[in-house]
C-alpha cells in the first residue's frame, strides 16, 4: 500500500513538471519549435544523453542538433579493419550507453591491463579479480567511434526530434533561470528550449557564446593512432609502457583476436617523423618499445672514481646494491592473482591510416550557465592516457539526468537543481583531470630520483592489495567522494 501510494505521488508530480512544460510553450510564441531539452552535438556523448532522457524521463521532448551528415551505416565486422577511433569505456560508461546498444557492439572486452615504464622494474597489473566478479566480469571494453554513435543515432530515432546538416547561428539566453534558451540555426529556424545542452567537443560553440572561460594547458605533446595486426591474440589484456620521452605507447584490443589500437603520445616532431617513415621500421620500432620488459633503475648514487675516495666509493655502491634489492624484491613479491608480467604479442603490419592531434588538459570555470549545461569535451578535455575521455563525458551524461530526474520528481523547474549537477561533476572531474595531470609530469621526467621513487611507489601498489583494488575500481566506476 505504501509502495502503491508512492508511485502515485510520483505520478502526479510528473503530470504536474509536464503541465508546467506545457504552460511554457505557451510562453514560446516567437518560436517555431519548443524543445523541453535541446542538445547540440550528435557525437558519443549527445546521442547517449538523448537515449538516456527517452528511457529515464520519457514525458520529455527532446531535440538533438548535429552540424554534419547523419552517421553512415557501418561494414559488418567481419569486413572492415578495426577503426584506431576507438575508446576503452568502463563497466560504468557501458551501463550509461545501455543495454540495447552495447548488444549492436562489436567490442573488445579486457579482463586484465599491465602497466610498465622505461628503466624501471616495477609493473603495474590490474586484473577483473581486483573486483567483484559478479558485478564486473571485466575492467572495459574498446568500442569504435562510428560503430557506438551509429548504434545511438539508430536507438534514438523516432523518439528525438534529430536535425542533420544544422548549425547553430545565434543564441539568446538571459544567463540565469529565467526564461527560455532560444537559438536560431542557420537555416532561420528558432527553437526554444527549457534546457540548452553543450555537447559541441573541446572547440564549443555553446560554451564560448555564453561567456564560459576555461582554465587548463596545451601538452607538448601530439597522439599518434593507428591500427595494427598482431602475432598471436592478446588474451583479453590491454598494455601500457611509458617510454623514455615520458609518452605512454598504448596496445589496446578490439573485438578481433588479431588486430590491436596503437595509441603513443609523444613529442609532436617525433609523431611527424614516424607517419612519414617507411612501415616496417615503425613497425620495428614498436616492437622494440613494447617487447622489452622491466629494466633496471639508473643508478642514484654515482660511484667515486678518484682513488682518494676508495672507501665511500664501496659505501655508495654498496647502498646502491642495497636499493636494487629493494624495488626486485618488492617486484618479485607481488601475490597478485593473475601472472603479473608478460610481453605483449609481436605488431606485424599497420593496417589502417595514421591519425594523430594535439593533447590538451581544459576544464570550463562553470558547467552550467542559466538554462545552459555542458557535457563532454565541452566541459573538460583530458590527456588520453588513462583513457578517462569519453569516461568523464558519460560521468556527466549520468549525473545529470539524475538531476532532471529530480526537478521532475518535484514537479520543478528543469533548471531547478542545475548547480548541483555543476558542484557534482566539476568536484569529480577536477579530482581526474588533477591526477592524470600528475601522471603526465611524474612519467615525463627522467629525474633520477623521482624514478626511484616511482618505482617503490608503483611496486608498493602492486603489493598493497586493498590500495591496488580501490584503483581498479576508481578505473571501472569513475571518481566519486
Amino acid at each position: 500500500m505504501v509502495l502503491r501510494t508512492r508511485q502515485s505521488v510520483v505520478a502526479v508530480q510528473r503530470a504536474l513538471a509536464l503541465e508546467e512544460s506545457l504552460a511554457c510553450r505557451w510562453k514560446s510564441t516567437s518560436a517555431d519549435i519548443y524543445k523541453d531539452v535541446l542538445i547540440a552535438g550528435g557525437g558519443a556523448v549527445g546521442c547517449s544523453l538523448a537515449r538516456l532522457l527517452n528511457e529515464r524521463l520519457p514525458s520529455l521532448s527532446v531535440g538533438l542538433l548535429e552540424a554534419g551528415d547523419s552517421p553512415k551505416p557501418q561494414p559488418l565486422a567481419t569486413e572492415r579493419v578495426p577503426h584506431p577511433r576507438s575508446y576503452a569505456l568502463s563497466p560504468a560508461s557501458l551501463d550509461v550507453v545501455g543495454k540495447s546498444v552495447s548488444q549492436q557492439l562489436d567490442l573488445g572486452y579486457y579482463d586484465s591491463m599491465q602497466v610498465w615504464q622505461a628503466n624501471s622494474p616495477a609493473s603495474l597489473t590490474f586484473s577483473s579479480k581486483d573486483l567483484d566478479i559478479d558485478k564486473d566480469p571485466y575492467l572495459g571494453a574498446c568500442v569504435e567511434d562510428g560503430p557506438l554513435v551509429e548504434a545511438l543515432w539508430n536507438e534514438i530515432q523516432g523518439k528525438t526530434q534529430c536535425w542533420t546538416k544544422t548549425k547553430i547561428a545565434s543564441l539568446e539566453s538571459s544567463g540565469d533561470s529565467q526564461g527560455l534558451a532560444t537559438v536560431t540555426t542557420t537555416e532561420g529556424e528558432r527553437i526554444q528550449s527549457a534546457l540548452l545542452i553543450g555537447a559541441d567537443g573541446g572547440n564549443s560553440w555553446i560554451r564560448k557564446n555564453v561567456g564560459v572561460s576555461r582554465s587548463g594547458t596545451e601538452y607538448d605533446q601530439t597522439a599518434l593512432t593507428f591500427t595494427v595486426t598482431l602475432n598471436e591474440s592478446m588474451h583479453k589484456r590491454a598494455f601500457q609502457r611509458y617510454l623514455t620521452d615520458g609518452g605512454p605507447m598504448a596496445l589496446l584490443p578490439t573485438y578481433s583476436d588479431r588486430h590491436a589500437v596503437v595509441v603513443w603520445s609523444t613529442h609532436p616532431d617525433t609523431v611527424q617523423k614516424w607517419k612519414d617513415a617507411p612501415q616496417e621500421e615503425l613497425v620495428a620500432y614498436l616492437n622494440e618499445c613494447l617487447m622489452k620488459g622491466p629494466e633496471r633503475v639508473p643508478s642514484l648514487l654515482e660511484r667515486q672514481q678518484s682513488s682518494n675516495s676508495d672507501a665511500l666509493s664501496n659505501i655508495l655502491h654498496g647502498a646502491e646494491r642495497v636499493l636494487d634489492t629493494l624495488h626486485y624484491g618488492l617486484a618479485m613479491a607481488s601475490h597478485h592473482p593473475i601472472p603479473k608480467f608478460f610481453a605483449p604479442p609481436r605488431v606485424e603490419e599497420i593496417v589502417s591510416p595514421k591519425f594523430s592531434f594535439p593533447l590538451s588538459c581544459f576544464q570550463a570555470k562553470s558547467y552550467i550557465k542559466g538554462r545552459v549545461a555542458l557535457i563532454g569535451d565541452a566541459a573538460h578535455t583530458v590527456h588520453p592516457m588513462a583513457g578517462q575521455g569519453l569516461n568523464l563525458g558519460l560521468g556527466d551524461v549520468k549525473v545529470l539526468v539524475q538531476t532532471l530526474e529530480k526537478a521532475s520528481d518535484a514537479g520543478m523547474d528543469l533548471s531547478t537543481f542545475l548547480n548541483e549537477y555543476d558542484s557534482d561533476r566539476r568536484r569529480n572531474v577536477s579530482l581526474s583531470l588533477g591526477g592524470i595531470h600528475a601522471l603526465q609530469r611524474i612519467f615525463g621526467t627522467q629525474n633520477v630520483p623521482l624514478q626511484h621513487a616511482k618505482t617503490f611507489g608503483m611496486n608498493m601498489i602492486q603489493n598493497v592489495g586493498p590500495l591496488r583494488r580501490q584503483l581498479a575500481l576508481a578505473a571501472a566506476h569513475g571518481v566519486s567522494i
